[in-house]
């Protein structure tokens, strides 16, 4: 697996072992640069955990409202006109299910620009009838974003991790998920002279994969070619 789902999926076992350990709502906060792999990983995650739903943040319009309608479709209850019964509809939902769901929050910076949208999310975390945790999944503005102000729920954080743009070990992955004979070294360091993310790296992959090329030899020529 790339270093983002690897990062996201220790998040989230230390999380579940908070939970399980502390008696207060406890939550994550994972940023990096655009192109690390954190929405891939995120959907990934979600897709086979059973206790892990994935929420894209909206980058306009954001209200109490549509928060509860993007949790209810998440969770698969879906939502109702009012966010009173949208609400009631997602408690019925999880004893129905007897879930304790653990909420990915993608593009979660469009949250913390928002007190109101802040506050929401902390009083539902705090309903036992929910028993929502959260990990928060974000850009490099994120650090700023939560020394820029203090809010309590950012109290609630007990995990906060960067990602790194790349790991050799991604670049390990990339190549045998694209059935590509490479020396992941050189490719790993030239990318990192290049600053390159995990987006960087599979997109230039995929060139040598179709041109069936040798990818030591003709990568700059790629990247180049490619406007990298």
């Amino acid at each position: 697996m790339t270093h983002a789902e690897q990062v996201l999926t220790a998040t989230l076992q230390a999380l579940r072992r908070l939970r399980a350990e502390q008696t207060i709502p406890l939550h994550a906060i994972v940023w990096g640069k655009w192109g690390t792999g954190k929405t891939v990983s995120a959907q990934k995650i979600a897709k086979k955990e059973q206790d892990v739903f994935y929420v894209k943040a909206p980058d306009w319009g954001i209200t109490r409202g549509r928060l509860y309608r993007l949790i209810g479709f998440s969770l698969g209850c879906g939502a109702r006109s009012t966010y009173e019964a949208t609400l009631d509809l997602i408690k019925h939902h999880l004893l129905y299910y007897n879930l304790r769901p653990i909420l990915i929050f993608d593009e979660a910076q469009r949250f913390l620009r928002n007190t109101h949208i802040l506050n929401e999310l902390k009083d539902i975390s705090e309903d036992e009838e929910l028993s929502f945790s959260y990990i928060f999944l974000g850009d490099q503005s994120i650090p700023r974003l939560i020394s820029s102000y203090d809010h309590s729920l950012f109290r609630r954080f007990a995990i906060k991790k960067e990602l790194q743009p790349l790991t050799e070990e991604t670049v390990k992955f990339l190549i045998k998920e694209y059935r590509i004979q490479a020396d992941p070294t050189p490719i790993y360091h030239y990318a990192r002279e290049k600053n390159w993310t995990t987006l960087d790296v599979a997109i230039c992959l995929q060139a040598i994969k179709s041109q069936k090329i040798e990818s030591t030899v003709e990568l700059d020529k790629i990247a180049k070619a490619l406007g990298r």
